[in-house]
């Protein structure tokens, strides 16, 4: 069977982790579900399938929450979790991704997604149930959960990236990307910098595979289709755009064609970010590139699947922590640093702030040298911490007992100044971002490398920990466990 949306669907619901609802606005209301679950609820956060939405035809539905669990996330990367473990989910993911193989798409005549064709007049992006996402957002998204489409005219490579997309009118979209993301080099140096048009497809519930991928940094010139293909075991099935002429997912629900014309900018947002905040020059809109669209092609009954940022935890952040810590985790390896034990970035700073690397000491300088190269890494930074390797990293309680008993703040923190940031940072001053607005340069930030790991020259002699062996644990809760069943937590 072919693994589009509804198939991974089908699956969640068997195992009880899709949640139906019918009955609720699209403005607000939506997200403001989704949000309270994602950092309040209890036991795995459920996929949402809203239906029924008050103003569109019934069948008409939107998706939150897609991947917010450990267990989906397991499922659909065909990799092995332990319960209750993330940091197995990292180790299970970075064994498979060792020995995966690129698989490039599959052309297809047609697909489920020319279900409906529609063009001229007859395009209207109101249609979509495009939710208003934050009280304080500028506009409605019809692509928060998506994948932007584009080819570098000079090699034909196809790339696919998530970008939000924010509805302007009925025919027209303001695309943001920010400055060193594939989309956006390709536009501004590939098309606009030799005054052509660049076609776009938006490819709104994606197979899973494709849209981890297009979520994910891949290295230029690697297709997200192919990564894609190599995650699932088999290629993705495309087809020709019929106004692009872009390979579109076959199997999407919604594909949006159209192209973004040179030096063509709107105001977009104000959004609420992923860290949290409107940290994009906070309330006031950006000028953003404009996609003018010529073709809408949907499934019967399509699906608009939703990622909702917003002050962390949040429903998306599981996948780019678990992404990102894995690429550290390689980087550190490849760059000869050795006894890395584990690598987890942490979702309460947005799964790119706060990054904690375990080690086994095995040399003066180990974790000092861990530390800095993992903080130079692109998407990484504000803080990262070291640990030693009976520290589980994805745990904030073990790693701020490290921090807080095992550092000194005047021998393990190195402060390193004029480190590469973006305009979504919010440590950086609006006067700062109104500056790059006005002439592209770059913008900086600082970073802190923590390392709480027991001193080198004396941790043979550091202070015993005094807590339950885990051989008395296990017997303990072997002896008594069911009296107290209700106070602990499930296997």
């Amino acid at each position: 069977m072919y693994r589009d949306l509804r198939h991974w669907l089908s699956c969640f619901e068997e195992c009880g982790e899709l949640k139906r609802v019918e009955g609720v606005p699209c403005d607000l209301e939506m997200s403001g579900i989704a949000e309270i679950l994602a950092r309040e609820g209890k036991g795995p956060i459920p996929a949402i399938l809203f239906d029924d939405i008050p103003g569109y035809p019934k069948g008409y539905r939107t998706l939150f929450g897609l991947l917010a669990s450990p267990s989906r996330l397991a499922l659909c990367l065909g990799v092995s979790l332990e319960p209750g473990s993330r940091l197995s989910l990292v180790k299970s993911w970075r064994a498979k991704m060792s020995t995966l193989s690129l698989l490039p798409p599959k052309a297809v005549a047609a697909g489920p997604v020319k279900s409906h064709v529609l063009t001229g007049a007859e395009i209207d992006l109101s249609r979509f149930p495009a939710p208003r996402f934050h009280e304080l957002d500028g506009g409605r998204y019809i692509g928060t959960c998506d994948g932007v489409i584009m080819q570098d005219p000079d090699s034909g490579w196809v790339n696919v990236g998530t970008y939000r997309v924010m509805v302007v009118d009925r025919e027209r979209l303001a695309l943001h990307m920010v400055e060193p993301q594939h989309g956006r080099i390709l536009l501004d140096k590939k098309y606009s910098k030799r005054g052509r048009a660049m076609p776009v497809a938006i490819a709104i519930g994606m197979e899973l595979a494709l849209w981890l991928a297009s979520s994910i940094r891949l290295p230029w010139g690697v297709s997200e289709y192919d990564y894609a293909g190599g995650i699932q075991g088999e290629p993705v099935e495309v087809m020709a755009g019929p106004w692009s002429r872009l390979p579109i997912p076959a199997h999407a629900e919604i594909v949006i064609e159209g192209e973004c014309l040179p030096g063509e900018l709107t105001d977009e947002g104000p959004f609420g970010e992923s860290l949290g905040y409107y940290a994009n020059l906070g309330l006031s809109p950006v000028p953003e590139p404009v996609v003018r669209v010529k073709a809408i092609l949907f499934r019967d009954d399509p699906i608009l699947t939703c990622a909702h940022p917003s002050k962390p935890p949040h429903d998306y952040g599981l996948i780019g922590n678990t992404f990102q810590a894995v690429r550290i985790w390689d980087i550190l390896e490849k760059s000869g640093v050795p006894g890395i034990a584990g690598v987890w970035c942490h979702e309460i700073a947005g799964g790119a702030l706060f990054t904690v690397i375990s080690i086994q000491q095995v040399y003066a300088g180990q974790s000092k040298q861990a530390g800095l190269i993992a903080s130079q890494l692109p998407n990484t930074g504000r803080y990262t911490v070291v640990v030693d390797d009976d520290i589980n990293p994805s745990s904030l309680n073990d790693v701020i007992w490290a921090m807080a008993t095992r550092s000194d703040p005047e021998r393990s923190i190195e402060i390193l100044r004029h480190c590469r940031t973006t305009s979504a940072d919010p440590a950086v001053s609006p006067q700062e971002k109104r500056k790059t607005k006005l002439a592209p340069k770059p913008l900086y930030s600082s970073r802190a490398v923590i390392d709480a790991c027991r001193p080198y020259d004396w941790k043979d002699e550091f202070y015993p920990v005094a807590q339950v062996s885990n051989e008395l644990r296990l017997r303990l809760l072997d002896k008594w466990g069911p009296l107290f069943k209700e106070f602990l937590p499930s296997a």
